[in-house]
């Protein structure tokens, strides 16, 4: 008896140590899961996996992605639905190397590969091949063009490598969008290269779709982004980028192909050029692998189905009185036949959060959104969900004669729409502002119906979400809705 007492202990203990050895080795696993998203870990051959992007134009759209090849390594094939294959190439590469990087950033080259052929709306399936083996494939549809259903997401304040903005990303791909458009802040804290890689592109290009490790949204959606305060390396929105603390600085410029069609702002390119601080070398090595995009990238447009898009840089450096610059803004919105006219820039400027109620600049532009008929404007920044009212703007001088403050303020009469209801009065009288911040990153919560400001139509604090807007020619409905898919809000306008 005592020997079989003995040994039923005995295999208890063994039990035990089993038990707490898969514990060790899940506890493992997750951790190296985990450490897997960071830039060492990335699998080869691709430091960043392909991502469907507007491109500068050369295509209809580009395939972007990051190896540690050379051009003639990569062989990419588009298999379209109803056109059939296409073979693609590398129209351009350009090396990204930051040996002084904390994690560590391999050497490698960004590859972006112009499609077109396809017809507007088809599906396609790409492949991508490294030294003959294949080791990429993935599908995604032609941008839609005028006259086609579509639909958008827009949010932003997205990637501190958080339960919340994975959830946000797999709610993105569950919807279905022909375009994500991500109003700034993308990589916290200061958009470096390295937080692109460890937080970003690891939930926004994860191989597989699911709330606890996000979803494959980057190489089968569209998408375009707005560079943010934290984009550029100014979490304190007046602070320098400084590259004796970072070498790794402006991965929105590395890691973006999109339109180069907008001026080079005088207060950019100072900003952008002698204002930088830091070692010379460090600064060359990324505004060698920023090449033109930096800063022309910062002001841009685009078409997508009915609609025409203006994305604007609002950072504190920019000067929105500068006559260039203006005069720019308000022929692109002019010039367009589209039926649809969108904004969409980083920093809100009518809001009712308490913070952030400095810096509300961009409302030197409003009287330009509103002579050329702006339907919407989109913005971030603050991490809630606001929409106004159709509002008109008129700008005043302060006390000390001037249209902005020190802090960024700029006064002005509001005039509001009250009888737009979004249901049954669809036809605005002023431009709809709306901030949609709260797609990752940490809430602000401050919203509360007893602070809402006049122009505040709804406003909810304390929740992520996202904006899903559908549109069909003449109409547009615009939802916000959670990670888990409930309803915050919807309006619709028509024309």
């Amino acid at each position: 008896m005592e020997t079989q007492m003995i040994n039923l202990l005995a295999i208890a203990a063994i039990a035990c140590v089993i038990a707490v050895c898969f514990m060790i080795i899940r506890r493992v696993s997750s951790r190296l899961q985990h450490e897997s998203r960071a830039p060492a870990g990335l699998s080869d051959p691709f430091i960043v996996k392909p991502s469907i992007q507007l491109g500068d134009g050369t295509g209809d759209f580009e395939i972007v992605f990051a190896g540690i090849g050379e051009a003639k390594d990569y062989k990419l094939r588009v298999y379209g639905d109803r056109t059939g294959t296409i073979d693609c190439a590398p129209a351009s590469s350009y090396p990204v190397n930051v040996p002084d990087a904390t994690p560590a950033i391999p050497v490698h080259r960004v590859f972006r590969v112009p499609v077109k052929g396809l017809d507007s709306g088809e599906p396609f399936v790409y492949r991508i091949n490294f030294q003959a083996n294949q080791v990429f494939n993935a599908s995604s549809r032609a941008p839609v063009g005028v006259g086609e259903k579509s639909r958008v997401i827009v949010t932003g304040d997205i990637a501190k490598w958080g339960a919340d903005e994975r959830r946000i990303a797999s709610r993105i791909f569950a919807e279905k969008p022909n375009l994500l458009a991500l109003v700034g802040d993308i990589a916290y804290d200061q958009g470096l290269l390295s937080e692109y890689l460890g937080k970003f592109f690891p939930a926004y290009n994860a191989d597989e779709a699911g709330e606890a490790m996000g979803a494959p949204i980057l190489r089968s959606i569209q998408t375009v982004a707005v560079a943010g305060n934290h984009c550029v390396g100014r979490p304190d929105t007046m602070s320098f980028p400084d590259f004796g603390q970072k070498p790794d600085h402006f991965g929105y410029f590395v890691y973006w192909s999109q339109p180069l069609n907008g001026p080079i702002a005088t207060a950019a390119a100072r900003a952008y050029g002698p204002d930088l601080v830091g070692p010379k070398a460090r600064k060359d090595a990324i505004l060698a692998a920023g090449g033109n995009r930096l800063p022309r990238m910062l002001n841009f447009s685009f078409d997508h189905g009915d609609a025409h898009w203006v994305v604007l840089d609002s950072n504190q450096y920019m000067d929105w009185t500068d006559p260039a610059m203006r005069d720019w803004l308000e022929k692109d919105l002019a010039a367009t036949t589209r039926t649809w006219k969108f904004v969409m820039f980083h920093h809100s400027c009518f809001h009712t959060s308490r913070k952030h109620q400095d810096g509300v600049r961009m409302r030197l532009v409003a009287d330009i959104f509103q002579k050329q008929g702006v339907d919407i404007v989109f913005t971030g920044h603050v991490h809630t969900y606001e929409r106004t009212f159709p509002l008109k703007f008129n700008i005043k001088r302060n006390s000390e004669n001037l249209l902005v403050d020190q802090f960024g303020r700029v006064d002005g009469d509001i005039v509001l729409d009250k009888n737009f209801d979004g249901v049954d009065k669809t036809h605005p009288d002023g431009v709809i502002y709306v901030t949609t911040g709260a797609g990752g990153a940490p809430l602000h919560r401050e919203a509360m119906p007893e602070i809402w400001q006049p122009q505040t139509a709804k406003a909810v604090s304390g929740r992520h979400s996202l904006t899903v807007m559908d549109m069909y020619g003449s109409k547009i409905v615009v939802r916000q809705i959670t990670a888990q898919g409930e309803e915050l809000d919807r309006f619709t306008l028509t024309k």
